[in-house]
């Protein structure tokens, strides 16, 4: 049996309202951004620095994207209230006492917590969200006397995520006319209002008069008529009749933007799973409606916009040729604009954005070249081990750079699904989290999307497990066994001859893994007993170092260990089980 939290949160997710316009809105900004990226590296090869800096501009503005929605209200009027069923927790404190002149800011953040900035100082503060009352009621803090510039919630929120901020505003119409007077500076940050009545005594005069003034400031606004709990349904139908007909003799006021709630019940809906309840506050339909809203205003003109000036930048670049062409099929702003538009934006993970011509560079996959071996011999530890970790550090500074500059790498990266967890974390080794962050939401969107449409075909559970490549599919360890086998065979030929012999058994030979490998390819008995007679004094040797160093630890006289003595532990690891960076769990039938 599951845990009645646990019910009661599965519950919740399959009533929440239908985000995915907005989700869509962000994928189209994050696209139009890989474009503008792209846009910039070639104009930065070219040597245009100032359209390069147009572009970095451009991605400036996109990065800030964000969507403010400012809460109005006259104080007891369930603004707290209405912002708590909207992220469904209730965080900001609600009673019949007004806030203080502070501004207080609903965003994402990954995990909950509250940042307060101070009129007196330019460094912020995090407090638990406990201490929220605290600091903004004129209870907690009467008169503002904490001076109290901002505080900053951030909650972990899927319409928060998207790039949307909601501010409560401190009461209009109180006894503290400061409160007013913040209200009124802060509108001009506002992209949109939602104006909250309640049913109670819907929209006074004072609340006229305060409508008719926001209106200098944002002319988009929502109207919400909150507490309809309070009434029968015939009662609730004549308060929106009437708030329609007053906001409709207003000039210039949308009356189609009028919204009836209980945030009570949208609360109680949250907190007991109840999805009924939660239809019936309203609280559903307000966020779509607010979603919807967003994505239309967002794309019509802030995404349009940008993708405009990226096209005014391209032609004023005069790139000509071979590169403008094909910074044209990367970037097609009659394309863009169109893809911004709701009905256009892409419903789905797994977008592949046009390819981009990278600089030539030899793929390290396909090269071998002849090792020299009275070099390779010289290393302390095993030559096999160390051309494969060489070749193996090659692969990967490869893909780092071909998947952070390159889609069409990307791309291949995404299909093959990566690489094995092995090869994945020694890639974190040597990209950077800029280079990450670009190489790898492609192989995340594919990964979502084989996740969303395979899940209801497939009865076998282990075809999740299978997403992540293992040694077999794993293209690094593919070219790593190939690198192997073919090294090996090098070193068979080398030491058939002579003196290649000789070389060897006066080095310190591979490790006991690769000697069974190289074994198996020379073709002479006598030259394999000497082989194994060298891999044996050289452990014995080892054994003898390993004592010798302990000794001297133990002796305090560690001014008399010699080279050979420090590293032997580290030596006959390598010797007896292979270098770390290239010990892979391969099924035996897999080499040579």
């Amino acid at each position: 049996m599951k845990p009645k939290g646990t019910a009661q949160k599965e519950e919740h997710e399959q009533f929440r309202p239908d985000l995915e316009k907005l989700k869509a809105y962000s994928e189209a900004k994050l696209d139009l951004a890989d474009r503008l990226r792209v846009m910039r590296e070639t104009l930065k090869s070219l040597g245009h620095d100032k359209s390069e800096q147009q572009c970095s501009e451009l991605m400036v503005k996109l990065a800030e994207d964000r969507f403010t929605l400012a809460v109005l209200g006259q104080f007891n009027r369930g603004k707290s209230s209405l912002m708590n069923a909207i992220i469904g927790k209730e965080i900001l404190p609600t009673g019949i006492l007004p806030l203080t002149s502070a501004i207080t800011i609903l965003a994402y953040g990954p995990k909950e917590r509250l940042v307060v900035e101070r009129n007196n100082s330019a460094f912020p503060e995090e407090f638990a969200t406990e201490a929220l009352p605290d600091l903004v009621t004129e209870k907690g803090n009467p008169g503002n006397q904490k001076k109290i510039k901002s505080v900053r919630i951030e909650f972990p929120n899927s319409f928060l995520r998207r790039g949307v901020q909601f501010v409560d505003t401190p009461g209009i119409g109180s006894s503290i006319h400061a409160n007013t007077v913040t209200t009124c500076n802060f509108l001009p940050e506002c992209d949109a209002v939602l104006f909250v009545t309640s049913t109670e005594t819907p929209l006074t005069s004072t609340e006229m008069q305060f409508i008719r003034d926001v209106r200098e400031y944002v002319n988009k606004m929502f109207f919400i008529i909150n507490k309809s709990d309070l009434l029968d349904e015939g009662d609730i139908r004549q308060v929106f009749e009437y708030v329609s007909g007053a906001i409709q003799k207003e000039p210039g006021i949308n009356n189609d933007r009028i919204y009836t709630v209980s945030a009570k019940l949208g609360i109680q809906a949250i907190q007991e799973g109840h999805k009924d309840l939660y239809l019936q506050s309203g609280i559903k339909s307000l966020e779509e409606a607010l979603s919807a809203f967003i994505v239309e205003e967002k794309s019509r003109v802030f995404l349009a916009a940008i993708a405009q000036k990226a096209a005014r930048i391209l032609d004023e670049s005069e790139i000509l040729g071979d590169v403008r062409e094909e910074l044209e099929r990367t970037f097609n702003p009659d394309q863009t604009v169109r893809e911004q538009r709701p009905e256009g934006l892409p419903a789905e993970a797994g977008y592949l954005m046009t390819e981009r011509k990278p600089e030539h560079r030899e793929n390290p996959e396909t090269k071998f070249q002849n090792p020299d071996f009275s070099q390779d011999l010289r290393t302390k530890g095993c030559p096999v081990c160390k051309y494969m970790t060489d070749h193996a550090t090659n692969l990967l500074i490869h893909w780092q750079y071909e998947i952070a500059t390159d889609q069409g790498a990307r791309n291949v990266f995404a299909s093959e699904h990566g690489f094995c967890p092995l090869h994945a974390w020694q890639l974190m080794g040597v990209i950077s989290p800029q280079d990450a962050s670009l190489g790898f939401p492609v192989l995340a969107d594919q990964l979502a999307l084989e996740l969303l449409t395979k899940g209801h075909e497939n009865r076998e559970r282990m075809w999740i497990a299978n997403l992540v490549p293992d040694h077999g599919s794993c293209r690094i360890c593919e070219s790593l066994r190939t690198a192997e086998k073919n090294y090996l065979n090098a070193l068979a030929e080398y030491i058939g001859d002579e003196r290649g012999l000789q070389d060897y058994l006066n080095s310190q030979g591979v490790c006991l893994r690769h000697l069974g490998r190289l074994a198996e390819l020379v073709p002479f008995a006598d030259t394999v007993e000497r082989l194994t007679r060298h891999a044996a004094e050289y452990l014995q040797g080892n054994s003898e170092d390993m004592r010798n160093y302990s000794l001297k630890r133990d002796a305090l006289r560690r001014s008399l260990l010699n080279a050979s003595e420090e590293d032997a532990y580290m030596r006959a690891i390598v010797h007896i089980f292979g270098d770390r960076m290239v010990c892979m769990p391969w099924p035996k039938d897999r080499y040579i």
